[in-house]
């Protein structure tokens, strides 16, 4: 029993530098997905990266809640594995809701009302204009739903233009023979879903790994228990032991009296 204690303490050691370290990475790829999210946030509805503010929140939360177990926790003190189980589960609960919120988005992204892609559309050729251009060069679109969303400005940006098949891709100053088709409307719909199904999915993993780990500890304090009864009952065997060795013994000198 007592190399069986050892062995899940070794464990739980290794499994809370272990929930450390994937703390400082749901943070950083929940940072990403926000970033990702930012970068299109002009074509998506609001209240998008909800869930993932939550999750780098919680990953940092979890980091503090692995080195207080690293520094602090006495894996012999039952009431410090409780206090410390209670506050894994209530991250683990935060980061359930989370993932479940990501899900709940990823359905109800949609399109944008038209009046407020002329808004966007009015910010994409004055102020926005090179977040536009990053985007038409990155997901290989043109405006909000084609090349043809500029033709009251009589000119196409050259980021809309498909450099692929040109000599040299950075002269800006040549002719483009083949411009991207596609609007950007639907095309960050699609990226924004896939970001919000990634964060579902780093809200999984979590959850997962965070239940593997209270659930190894619910182990450990149980055992704990079932070890203190053990003893305790030990003593009282041998408390009535040496009583009735005693009554014993003394009447055997009251036999040898008599």
């Amino acid at each position: 029993m007592a190399q069986t204690l050892v062995c899940i303490q070794y464990f739980l050691i290794g499994g809370a530098i272990i929930i450390g370290v994937c703390g400082i990475i749901e943070s950083v790829c929940a940072g990403y997905f926000i970033y990702q999210l930012y970068e299109y946030s002009s074509l998506t509805s609001s209240n998008v990266c909800g869930s993932a503010i939550i999750l780098t929140v919680m990953g940092l939360i979890t980091c503090m809640i692995a080195w207080c177990v690293w520094q602090f926790l006495d894996f012999t003190n039952r009431g410090q594995v409780i206090i410390f189980s209670v506050l894994l589960i209530i991250v683990t609960i935060v980061n359930t809701s989370a993932g479940i919120w990501a899900l709940v988005r990823h359905e109800q992204v949609d399109l944008l009302p038209i009046a407020h892609l002329e808004h966007v559309f009015e910010l994409a050729i004055t102020d926005d204009k090179s977040r536009w251009d990053r985007m038409h060069s990155k997901l290989h679109c043109c405006g909000i739903n084609g090349p043809a969303d500029y033709r009251s400005q009589n000119a196409v940006p050259w980021s809309c233009c498909d450099t692929s098949s040109l000599a040299n891709p950075n002269d800006d100053k040549g002719v483009c023979t083949t411009m991207y088709t596609r609007g950007c409307q639907h095309v960050v719909l699609n990226r924004t879903k896939s970001i919000l199904l990634h964060i579902f999915l780093l809200a999984l993993c979590s959850v997962l790994l965070q239940v593997c780990f209270i659930t190894c500890m619910s182990c450990y304090v149980k055992a704990c228990r079932e070890r203190m009864e053990r003893r305790k009952n030990m003593m009282v065997i041998s408390q009535s032991l040496e009583r009735a060795s005693k009554d014993f013994g003394t009447g055997d000198n009251l036999l040898n009296h008599q």
